[in-house]
């Protein structure tokens, strides 16, 4: 009874945690409501069954009970672990962050809907219910783009996150429901089989849009318009987790040719992304593309253990990078590294922490990000995927490259103008001690078996490759070092122009259509409707109550009129009408006659 009550503590703390919010906007009250959850959340992680389940009776649906069903396994709790961790480390750092911003208690109101979304989407066994947990992750993370709605660029930004989430969404919808109904249950845990590609895939393409995967990813580097801290939140625990999380729920329901679909669209996201983090000046952009690029790694490892332990290291790091950025920013109030260069003596905090952090991206030892993906190499070479191993390959020479070349244009070089803070040093601090290894293994070089993640072995040739995906990368980011890109390459003009191009051009095709075509029919139609009320209204006002109402109305009162003589309660009057009666009578007998 314990564990439940503890269950449903972590489920509804977020919730009354933003109606308290909202009643009292105080920032330290709201990051000591986020200290509670996850607190609550890391013990219960600690103390639960790997396989915890717990359901209340919902309605019946057609004869069939519909429960309010949940299920904690092993995934589930990894992650709300991470966001556990994330968030609570977010809500520090905005409150200096965004002190001098007077919204900030909607902000932090945002920020408890998310964490109580993303909970709800981790721990719930029901497909209705995941349904509106994944509208509502989407809904918060439209609002904390949006946060600064005066500015026109995060407005649009957060229309183009919303619509191109649409797409999947609606895929997701149908994909769910034909879960459903092809297993004839509404409960995860209670599937079991394989379904047939179609829904797969249709499942899959929500993921994808969710996480930014090609070719839905033009939404993410756009989302870097809303606050720092909430893109830490968005890129790192919530929602782009999100998108690979439902991939993990339903790996073992679906068939080889899904798994190979997630592999190819992972292999070209992982590359792509990479490839773009190269060609920003924007420190938040290339941040985003290089989340692109990880979530594709983690669809490469799909249905293993090893991609769902990238998810947890990849979001530790992820966020102290975004976090770090932030803190960059804040010191030269620009998010160009036209404006930054020499910040280590400014900014040491977020100098350290970027190095850290960015290590672990990279995936070097003493990292909790070099177990993560050497693990990934592990699982592929085990399950015989040579191609995706070249990938990994080439991804991580990339990665290496862009981070190395960022941190150089960063933090080295000749100091630029900057104010010093060290006000974000405790957030920052608690997600670089997360992200070493002393947490998952006490051997820096090789991880030790445990009951949450599997551990598959490589070769010892690979760790030479992995060795020269450094080296090239670092000596990549030395030659290149004082290059910086003029503009911020977008993914689909550069990457696929043609594409691009017929996109633009259907785009615009379908505004002449509609303004030319769709707008006057529409117009022309309520036009229409506008003169046949004004018939209508001159017919009824003359003919039907002119004519008809009015008509039979006159007619009535002047009968009514004449009648009303013959009773004048007059005595004479009454022998009169006798007499001329009598009189008329006697006429007419005369005149027949």
């Amino acid at each position: 009874m314990g564990l439940n009550l503890l269950f449903l503590g972590v489920l509804l703390l977020p919730w009354a945690s933003a109606l308290l919010v909202a009643l009292f906007p105080k920032p330290l009250f709201s990051i000591s409501l986020s200290a509670i959850f996850s607190v609550a959340a890391l013990y219960f992680c600690t103390t639960a069954a790997i396989d915890f389940k717990i359901a209340y009776p919902w309605f019946n649906l057609g004869g069939q009970p519909l429960n309010l069903s949940f299920w904690a396994n092993a995934s589930a709790q990894l992650v709300l672990g991470l966001v556990a961790i994330v968030s609570f480390c977010v809500q520090l750092f905005s409150k200096s962050y965004l002190k001098d911003d007077p919204s900030i208690g909607r902000y932090y109101l945002y920020l408890h809907l998310f964490v109580g979304s993303m909970t709800l989407l981790l721990l719930t066994d029901s497909i209705l219910i995941f349904y509106g947990a994944w509208e509502l992750v989407g809904a918060c993370s439209y609002l904390l783009i949006s946060f600064w709605h005066q500015k026109t660029a995060a407005i649009q930004a957060a229309k183009k996150a919303f619509l191109i989430n649409r797409l999947g969404d609606i895929a997701l919808l149908f994909g769910l429901i034909a879960l459903g109904l092809h297993f004839n249950t509404w409960q995860f845990s209670a599937m079991h089989g394989i379904a047939p590609t179609l829904i797969g895939i249709a499942i899959i393409a929500g993921g994808m849009a969710k996480s930014a995967q090609f070719p839905l990813m033009s939404w993410l580097p756009d989302a870097m318009e809303g606050p720092t801290p909430a893109s830490a939140l968005i890129h790192a625990a919530t929602m782009v987790a999100a998108g690979v999380f439902v991939g993990v729920r339903v790996f073992d329901i679906t068939g080889p040719e899904t798994h190979l679909f997630m592999g190819i669209i992972g292999a070209i996201s992982f590359l792509a992304g990479a490839v773009f983090a190269l060609f920003q000046n924007d420190i938040k952009k290339t941040l985003a593309y290089s989340t692109i690029s990880q979530l594709g790694l983690m669809w490469m490892g799909m249905g293993s253990d090893a991609s769902l332990f990238h998810l947890l290291t990849h979001g530790i790091f992820k966020a102290g990078l975004f976090l770090a950025a932030g803190a960059v920013i804040h010191t030269v109030h620009s998010q160009s590294l036209n404006d930054m260069g020499g910040l280590r003596k400014k900014a040491p905090v977020a100098a350290l922490a970027y190095l850290i952090f960015g290590a672990g991206l990279m995936g070097l030892p003493l990292t909790g990000g070099f177990y993560s993906k050497e693990n990934i190499a592990g699982y592929l070479y085990t399950s015989g995927q040579v191609e995706l191993l070249v990938v990994l390959a080439l991804g991580m020479v990339l990665t290496s490259f862009y981070i190395s070349r960022q941190f150089y244009l960063i933090f080295m070089g000749p100091l630029k103008e900057g104010s010093s803070t060290k006000e974000f040093a405790l957030p920052i601090s608690i997600l670089i001690i997360a992200s070493l290894f002393i947490w998952i293994s006490v051997n820096p070089l090789e991880m030790h078996e445990n009951t949450l993640i599997s551990i598959y072995h490589i070769p010892s040739f690979w760790l030479y490759i992995t060795a020269a995906t450094w080296v090239l990368g670092i000596a990549g980011a030395y030659v290149t070092r004082n290059w910086i890109t003029a503009g911020n390459y977008q993914f689909l003009p550069r990457f696929w122009p043609s594409l691009f191009r017929f996109i633009r051009w259907k785009s615009r095709s379908a505004q002449v259509f509609e303004t030319q075509f769709i707008d006057r029919f529409v117009n022309g139609i309520a036009a229409l409707q506008v003169i046949i009320a004004h018939l209508t209204a001159w017919f009824d006002k003359h003919i039907v109550d002119g004519i008809l109402v009015g008509g039979s109305a006159g007619l009535s009162a002047g009968t009514g009129r004449i009648l009303s003589r013959w009773q004048s309660a007059k005595v004479q009057s009454y022998w009169a009408m006798i007499i001329v009666t009598f009189a008329l009578f006697l006429l007419y007998a005369l005149f027949i006659k």
